[in-house]
């Protein structure tokens, strides 16, 4: 019981730490990947499945103001960019067909720009957000409804943890079929995200 108040009151502070500016004010915050957090893409073949990560080091510039612990409000950000050649899917014949079927060679980079964000307190105690996130992948671009946590890192260290389940037929994309139509690509995929999220000092 007293760990579990413990916590609580540690998700109160980190809360209050980070929206305690007024809420006109912008403040900057640098949102990047390092090598503790990641981005996934998990798919699944009517056989098995595949988690192609990217864990290179990439730093983006976020700008709001403290109006996103009230209602979903519109954010300035710079947007990260992932070079699809830089996913890892551990073996190097799924490598080369998870560039084939994002379209690598035309269509290099997947970017992801936040929208919107809304940050609140969960009945748990825990910080929770939505938002809406520019996703483009093989040169089509759409608005993505998404739904992440905030844990609190130390100081003024978050991370931005949660996942979307996109169709790649909504980028243009065909599921790939191999061997004679035998293996065949579901055409979900999900996209696991984990950045590390700051308060820029400098």
């Amino acid at each position: 019981m007293r760990h579990l108040l413990h916590i609580i009151v540690l998700s109160i502070i980190s809360f209050n730490a980070f929206s305690q500016k007024a809420d006109y004010i912008p403040t900057e915050y640098i949102l990047e990947v390092v090598p503790n957090t990641s981005m996934h893409i998990d798919g699944k073949t009517n056989i098995n499945t595949f988690d192609c990560v990217f864990q290179n080091g990439i730093q983006s510039q976020l700008t709001l103001t403290q109006n996103i612990f009230n209602e979903l409000t519109e954010v300035q950000h710079s947007g990260l960019e992932f070079c699809v050649t830089c996913f890892d899917c551990g073996v190097a014949l799924m490598n080369k067909e998870f560039t084939e079927l994002l379209n690598a060679k035309e269509f290099p980079i997947i970017t992801m720009k936040l929208v919107s964000m809304h940050i609140f307190q969960g009945e748990d105690k825990s910080i929770k957000g939505i938002g809406k996130v520019s996703m483009a992948i093989a040169g089509v671009e759409r608005i993505e409804d998404i739904t992440y946590t905030v844990p609190h890192l130390e100081g003024k260290n978050f991370q931005i943890v949660g996942e979307k389940q996109i169709d790649i037929l909504d980028y243009g994309l065909t599921p790939p079929k191999k061997m004679m139509g035998m293996v065949k690509v579901d055409q979900h995929i999900d996209v696991n995200f984990n950045f590390k999220f700051t308060v820029d000092d400098h």
